[in-house]
């Protein structure tokens, strides 16, 4: 797999769990502003989960950036 496209995958990731945390996020919003509708408990897990998945994409661009060093410095 090109280390590249490793680093767009790792970017969608980001960009994708950050959309679902603002989601949750504004469906907290709503109950705060006496939405009753909504219950408060699954955008808070969903804040949860996203957050792992954003951390697990940020590691996977940090590897792929430490194996585009170590190329470079096999290269120079």
């Amino acid at each position: 797999m090109d280390v590249g496209s490793v680093v767009n995958q790792g970017l969608i990731g980001l960009q994708s769990s950050q959309a679902e945390i603002a989601k949750s996020a504004q469906q907290i919003t709503q109950v705060a502003q006496g939405d009753q509708a909504q219950d408060v408990v699954e955008p808070l897990i969903n804040i949860q989960a996203q957050q792992q998945v954003f951390d697990s994409s940020a590691r996977v661009i940090e590897a792929a950036d430490k194996s585009i060093g170590t190329l470079l410095d096999i290269d120079a």
